[in-house]
């Protein structure tokens, strides 16, 4: 993507499913962008075909397998970030969110991650209009990336709500940090959403340049890095989204 988003509008001509549509001549804002919904579902068929051949084979004693061992690993890791961010006695309920955000950032990124543009020129490549359909990381489209900040502070605002009832509701209308709070509301999201977006653009800008100054030389080490990116940036999103809802449900609150 990189800046180059595919409008849905490119192949669907019908304006009710293309753009959002404002009342009284306001016009529209917008459109869907086809290339992240398409790169979304991938990421999505990718993670649920993947685990769907691991469940097969799970064993409740002993070792088990190779999958079976990457999913444990996943779980763990991503358990262990919960538990020091939110607790020991509360963090399960948020588990299942917070190993897919994981997942579902981490195999977006590492989708984006192989050298697209030496195939783009090569015959049976798909082409839409006069371009060539771009392969990259779906979290390179800000949709997205604020689209999993929104999940993120949604469920942060939800938790607290849900262990300090109208305690929690007071901090943003009645206590004198009130102002605070909200301030809190907007950069925590915008960090989340710009982080993820910005640092997976400049990996993949960093590999076209080097494709473009070697093209006969797949950079191997410029992937190796991007794949320790995708994994770090995996990690910092679903830390941060455990230490804001551990804030959440905090007892000082």
């Amino acid at each position: 993507m990189l800046g180059k988003n595919l409008p849905l509008s490119t192949l669907v001509h019908d304006q009710s499913l293309t753009s959002i549509q404002f009342p009284m001549g306001l016009g529209t804002v917008g459109d869907i962008h086809a290339d992240t919904i398409i790169l979304t579902w991938v990421a999505m068929i990718v993670i649920l075909v993947g685990c769907a051949s691991i469940s097969g084979s799970l064993v409740a004693e002993g070792p088990g397998g190779k999958g079976q061992a990457v999913l444990e690993g996943i779980y763990t890791f991503v358990s262990d970030i919960a538990k020091g961010s939110i607790g020991d006695h509360r963090y399960k309920p948020y588990l299942p969110l917070l190993c897919g955000l994981f997942l579902f950032i981490l195999v977006s990124n590492l989708i984006g991650i192989f050298p697209y543009p030496v195939f783009e020129h090569m015959e049976g490549w798909p082409h839409v209009g006069h371009e060539h359909f771009e392969v990259a990381a779906a979290t390179t489209d800000f949709n997205l990336t604020a689209g999993l900040a929104a999940i993120s502070i949604l469920t942060y605002l939800g938790s607290g709500v849900m262990v300090h009832g109208f305690e929690y509701v007071k901090l943003f209308c009645l206590k004198p940090i009130a102002p605070l709070e909200w301030l809190d509301l907007v950069i925590r999201p915008s960090t989340l959403a710009l982080r993820l977006l910005l640092v997976i653009t400049a990996d993949e800008m960093l590999r076209t340049a080097f494709l473009k100054i070697c093209p006969m030389l797949v950079p191997t080490a410029i992937m190796g890095f991007e794949t320790f990116i995708a994994l770090v940036q995996a990690f910092v999103f679903t830390l941060l989204t455990s230490i804001y809802i551990g804030a959440a449900v905090a007892e000082h609150h």
